[in-house]
């Protein structure tokens, strides 16, 4: 009797374990190489958040770290199998990026972000416990008039709400 209530109980314990690690990606997100981008991270003097999953499906991941007026800097870009790219940028101090046409929206009921869709990107960031981050989509070529980017605003907000649920 001790035994199987031993072996049930492991098996619980293994269960919750590993539910407890992973998060279940949403329809029309995906995975990435979260332990190679972890591990980039850890380079940092300071840790941000990462997001739960990107908007786009990935075949590579490229990291930087850089220094901009004395304030440390990473990129992580994201590679699509059509070279589309996905940026995030994490910064202590606030990253200086030209607006075109600004929008302010919410991302959370803590978090404001400001969002510009242009015919070349789109661009959100927030600021969150002293990081900016800056996140950045970038088809390979430019959409033909009329035709939409591939990733929408809203994809972009849901990946920002995954780095702080």
């Amino acid at each position: 009797m001790w035994r199987r209530f031993g072996v049930l109980f492991f098996s619980l314990l293994m269960i919750s374990a590993c539910g407890s690690k992973t998060h279940a990606v949403p329809s029309g997100y995906h995975s990435y190489n979260l332990e190679k981008v972890s591990s980039a991270v850890e380079q940092l003097e300071f840790q941000p958040d990462l997001p739960e999953y990107i908007p786009v499906p990935m075949i590579s991941v490229v990291s930087d770290i850089y220094q901009d007026d004395g304030s440390e800097l990473m990129d992580l870009s994201f590679y699509t199998p059509d070279n589309d790219l996905l940026t995030i940028q994490f910064s202590q101090e606030e990253i200086d990026t030209p607006w075109m046409d600004p929008e302010e929206l919410p991302i959370n009921d803590d978090i404001d972000g400001v969002y510009e869709d242009n015919r070349f990107s789109k661009k959100l960031t927030w600021e969150k416990d002293g990081v900016t981050y800056l996140m950045t989509y970038r088809t390979s070529v430019a959409p033909e008039e009329g035709n939409e980017q591939s990733v929408t605003r809203q994809q972009l907000v849901e990946v920002a709400r995954s780095f702080h649920s």
